[in-house]
């Protein structure tokens, strides 16, 4: 059997999915220390420490996953978005790969690490526009991608995008609370955030591998 180029980045796109799906449990099982009130506030915090920067993996994953899928889409002549989409996807994903490690890893709260995670926010609001729009125009009219399933995918990440950025916006309301002084308005305004949402969070978070493993399943066997 010939090893062909295509074979190898196909290799690369299974890869990085297992690396998405796989970390996503040491952030579930870290973001259930953070919710068990019997924990003290520091050991708590130090679970969701912890499951922040377990989450630049599969944060990672997902920018590759996708910039990948897009090459071999093209490469196997399932979409029109020709070698300057890929480019400018590409450089894109480079810039937002940047972010994931410099606003979840790299950078300690401060000024520059708040307008850095402003321009995560919208960039990632733009990538996941553009993927529902790119599934859902593949659905309806086979183009840009040429086949149902694949356009049925775009529009599912799209979708696991949207599902990532609620769960940002429960875990700042995590942080606030753990963070927050005690007896300040910050510390009352906060108080419970976590014992409210978090089975909404256990509630998305499974919702989330459900939607990853059709995904998977629709890129295997490409069922219409």
């Amino acid at each position: 059997m010939e090893l062909t180029l295509y074979a190898v980045i196909l290799f690369v796109h299974v890869l990085l999915f297992a690396y998405w799906l796989g970390a996503d449990w040491g952030v579930f099982v870290n973001g259930r220390r953070v919710a068990d009130d019997r924990l003290s506030r520091e050991e708590r915090l130090r679970f969701l420490v912890a499951s922040v920067e377990i989450d630049v993996l599969p944060r990672s994953a997902i920018v590759l996953v996708i910039a990948v899928g897009f090459t071999l889409a093209w490469m196997g002549g399932f979409s029109s978005l020709g070698p300057g989409f890929l480019a400018a996807w590409w450089l894109l994903s480079v810039g937002w790969l940047g972010l994931v490690w410099l606003t979840g890893y790299v950078l300690e709260p401060g000024p520059l690490k708040d307008r850095l995670d402003v321009v995560h926010i919208w960039l990632r609001h733009a990538v996941t526009a553009t993927l529902i729009l790119l599934g859902a125009a593949g659905l309806a009219t086979g183009w840009p991608v040429s086949d149902r399933w694949l356009g049925l995918k775009l529009l599912l990440v799209g979708v696991l995008l949207t599902g990532g950025s609620i769960l940002r916006i429960i875990v700042a309301g995590w942080v606030r609370e753990l963070t927050a002084e005690p007896g300040t308005a910050a510390a009352k305004e906060s108080a419970g955030t976590i014992a409210r949402n978090y089975r909404m969070t256990r509630r998305i978070v499974f919702f989330f591998w459900g939607t990853t493993i059709t995904i998977a399943f629709l890129g295997v066997t490409r069922p219409f």
